[in-house]
C-alpha cells in the first residue's frame, strides 16, 4: 500500500510539472486524429467502416495487421496465399500491438488503427518534450518548458519545415498536401519514433543521474529489442548512438557507462532472439537476395549528404566555437554537448556506413528520425548558447518555430482532407463487396482483380480474410517467376494480342518496372539490369503464353474468384468460360472459378 501511495504521489506531482506539456500532447493527438473524426461524423449513416487512410501504403500496413489477426503470426506473404507459411523478409512485430488492443477491447482493426492516430503522435510530441525538458536541465522553467514543446511541435508537425522547396509549391499554391501528417501512419515510422525517444530519455537519465546499473537497464534495453525486431533505422540509429557515447566513454575511461550500454545491447539482443532466428532462417531462403532488393538493400560505396544534418552540425559547430572563446573547454564537458554530439555524429554514421560495409538499406528512411534530433540539437545547443545572451530573440525564434509548425501541421491535415474526401467517400460503395468475401468466401480464398478503376486491390487483403492474386507488393519472398506470370494474366485479360504486346509494353514501362523491378534504386534512376532482361524476354514469354490453355494457367497459383468490372465481361467470359457470376454490386462482377 505505501509503494502504490508513492507511486502515485509522484504521478500526481509529475502530471503538475508537465500539465501544459500533456495538454499540448492532447491537441496535437486531436489535429491527428480529426480528419477521421470529421470524416466519419459528415457521412454519418454512409459510413461504411472504411476509414480515411491518406497515408503512403496505410492500406498495406492494415492488411498486414489483418494477416495476425488471421492466424498468419509471421505474415510471411500478405498478398499472396502460397507463401504465407514461409518465413518472412520482414516479422510484423508492432502489427501485434494493433491486434492485441482489438482483441482486448473488442474493437475492429480499423477502430484500433483510428484510436492510435490519437494515442501515438500525442505520445511522440510528449517524448520529444520529456527529453528535451532531461537536456536542458531544471532552470528557468518557463524556458525550458517553451523550448521542450517547441521542440515537440517542429518533430509532429513541423517534420516538412526542412523541405524548402515543398513549402515554396505550398506558398505559391501550386501543390497541395494530398497525404495526413507521417506520424499518423500506423506501425512505422511512429513505432519507431516513439521507442528510439524513449531509448534517448533514458540514456540520458543514466549519463545525468548515473542510477544503479540493474535498476535503469530493463527500459532502454526492452525498447533498443523492440526496435530490432520492427524497424531497421531505428534501432541501427539507436545502437550507433549508444556505440559513440561508448566510445567517447572509453577516452575517459568511465567504465560505469561502458558496462551500462555493453548490458543494454545484451539485453536487447537476449529479448529479440527469436527475431533475429527467424531473419537468419528466411536469408537462407533462395528468393531472399531479390526481395531485399525490392525493399532497398544496394551494394553500394558512395557516400550520401545529408543537407540538413550538416546544416545543423555547422549551427552546433559554430555556437559551440563562440562559447569556446566565451568560456574556455568548459562547454565540452557538458553533459547535453557530449550527447547533441553523439546525435550528430550517429546520424553521419548511418547514412554513410556503405563506404565501410558496401551495403545499404534505402537510406531515405533515416530522415524519419534524422529530422527529430536535428530540431533536438539545434534547440539544446541555443538554449545554452543562444539564449542566454539573446533572450527575447531566442524566444521570439521559439514562438516562431512553433507556431510555423502548427500552422503546417493543421494546414497539412485540412488540405489532405478536403483534397482527398471525395475519393474515400466514394470507397464507402465497396462495403457490400468486403461483406461478400469476409462472410460468403472461405477464409483465405484468392481473388484476381481485374483492372477496377479507383480500386486498389491492396484493399481486399485489407478489409477481408481474402487474398489477392496479383501484386506488386514488395513485402514477401516470392519467386520473380510469380510476378511475371501474374502479369501475363493480367495482360491476357485486358486483351492484348501478341502483335500489339511490345508496343504495350514500351507504353507502360512505369506500369511494368511496378510489378516486375529487383531494385528499389531503380525508382532514382539506378539501372536495373534484371529488370530489363526480364523486359527484354517478356514478348516471347507472353506470345507462348498465349498459346496456353489460360484456364489451366491461371490454376497454377490458387484462384477462387475474378473481380471484374462489367466493362470487361465479353473478355473475360471469352478467356475464362468455366467462371460463374455470383454477385455483383457497384458495377462490379465477382465471378467464382470452380
Amino acid at each position: 500500500m505505501n509503494r502504490f501511495k508513492i507511486y502515485s504521489s509522484k504521478m500526481r506531482s509529475h502530471f503538475r510539472q508537465h500539465a501544459l506539456g500533456w495538454l499540448v500532447a492532447g491537441l496535437v493527438g486531436f489535429i491527428c486524429v480529426a480528419p477521421q473524426i470529421f470524416f466519419i461524423t459528415r457521412l454519418g449513416s454512409s459510413y461504411q467502416g472504411i476509414h480515411f487512410f491518406a497515408t503512403p501504403n496505410e492500406e498495406a500496413y492494415l492488411a498486414i495487421i489483418h494477416e495476425v489477426l488471421d492466424g498468419h503470426p509471421l505474415v510471411a506473404s500478405m498478398p499472396f496465399f502460397e507463401y504465407k507459411n514461409q518465413l518472412p523478409l520482414l516479422p510484423p512485430t508492432m502489427a501485434y500491438g494493433y491486434v492485441l488492443v482489438s482483441i482486448f477491447f473488442n474493437i475492429s482493426l480499423v477502430t484500433t488503427l483510428i484510436i492510435s492516430k490519437f494515442f501515438l503522435p500525442a505520445f511522440l510530441f510528449f517524448l520529444v518534450y520529456f527529453l528535451l525538458v532531461k537536456l536542458l536541465e531544471d532552470e528557468e522553467r518557463n524556458s525550458v518548458c517553451l523550448t521542450a514543446i517547441c521542440g515537440g511541435l517542429m518533430v509532429t508537425f513541423g517534420f516538412d519545415l526542412v523541405d524548402y522547396r515543398t513549402l515554396i509549391k505550398y506558398f505559391s499554391e501550386s501543390l497541395v498536401p494530398s497525404g495526413f501528417l507521417i506520424w499518423t501512419r500506423p506501425l512505422n515510422p511512429i513505432a519507431g519514433a516513439i521507442l528510439l525517444f524513449f531509448f534517448l530519455i533514458n540514456i540520458f537519465s543514466f549519463l545525468k543521474n548515473r542510477n544503479t546499473v540493474i535498476k535503469t537497464i530493463v527500459w532502454p534495453a526492452l525498447a533498443l529489442a523492440l526496435m530490432m525486431a520492427s524497424y531497421f533505422f531505428s534501432w541501427s540509429l539507436a545502437l550507433t548512438i549508444l556505440g559513440v557515447l561508448g566510445i567517447w566513454a572509453l577516452t575517459r575511461q568511465d567504465w560505469r557507462f561502458i558496462r551500462y550500454a555493453s548490458l543494454i545491447v545484451l539485453v536487447a539482443m537476449v529479448i529479440s532472439a527469436p527475431y533475429w532466428f527467424v531473419v537468419i532462417k528466411a536469408s537462407m531462403l533462395p528468393w531472399y537476395a531479390e526481395a531485399a532488393a525490392r525493399i532497398g538493400l544496394w551494394k553500394t560505396h558512395l557516400p550520401h549528404v545529408n543537407k540538413f544534418l550538416t546544416l545543423i552540425f555547422l549551427w552546433f559547430i559554430g555556437l559551440s566555437f563562440w562559447e569556446y572563446r566565451k568560456n574556455g573547454l568548459a562547454v565540452f564537458k557538458k553533459q547535453w554537448w557530449q550527447f547533441c554530439l553523439a546525435l550528430l555524429v550517429a546520424g553521419f554514421l548511418v547514412y554513410n556506413q556503405q563506404i565501410i560495409t558496401g551495403r545499404e538499406i534505402w537510406y531515405y528512411h533515416y530522415v524519419f528520425y534524422t529530422i527529430p534530433i536535428g530540431y533536438v540539437v539545434f534547440l539544446t545547443s541555443g538554449f545554452f548558447i543562444v539564449r542566454p545572451s539573446f533572450k527575447k530573440i531566442w524566444n521570439s525564434l521559439l514562438i516562431f518555430f512553433g507556431l510555423s509548425a502548427l500552422t503546417l501541421g493543421i494546414f497539412t491535415q485540412v488540405s489532405a482532407y478536403r483534397s482527398q474526401f471525395s475519393y474515400y467517400e466514394s470507397l464507402q460503395k465497396y462495403r457490400p463487396l468486403f461483406d461478400y468475401f469476409n462472410n460468403q468466401a472461405p477464409k483465405d480464398s484468392v481473388v484476381l482483380v481485374n483492372e477496377i478503376s479507383n480500386f486498389p486491390a491492396t484493399l481486399i487483403p485489407a478489409f477481408t480474410h481474402s487474398n489477392i492474386y496479383i501484386s506488386g507488393e514488395r513485402l514477401v519472398i516470392a519467386p520473380q517467376e510469380r510476378f511475371v506470370h501474374n502479369y501475363m494474366v493480367w495482360l491476357r485479360l485486358q486483351g492484348i494480342g501478341d502483335k500489339e504486346v511490345e508496343t504495350y509494353l514500351q507504353k507502360h514501362r512505369a506500369e511494368v518496372a511496378g510489378l516486375l523491378y529487383y531494385q528499389l534504386q531503380s525508382t532514382l534512376g539506378f539501372p536495373d539490369p534484371k529488370f530489363e532482361e526480364t523486359l527484354k524476354k517478356l514478348p516471347i514469354e507472353y506470345k507462348e503464353f498465349l498459346q496456353k490453355d489460360f484456364s489451366a494457367e491461371l490454376k497454377k497459383y490458387r484462384i477462387d474468384y475474378i473481380l471484374s468490372p462489367e466493362s470487361f465481361n465479353t473478355q473475360l467470359l471469352r478467356e475464362v468460360p468455366t467462371a460463374s457470376p455470383v454477385f455483383t454490386v457497384s458495377g462490379m462482377i465477382i465471378y467464382q472459378l470452380p
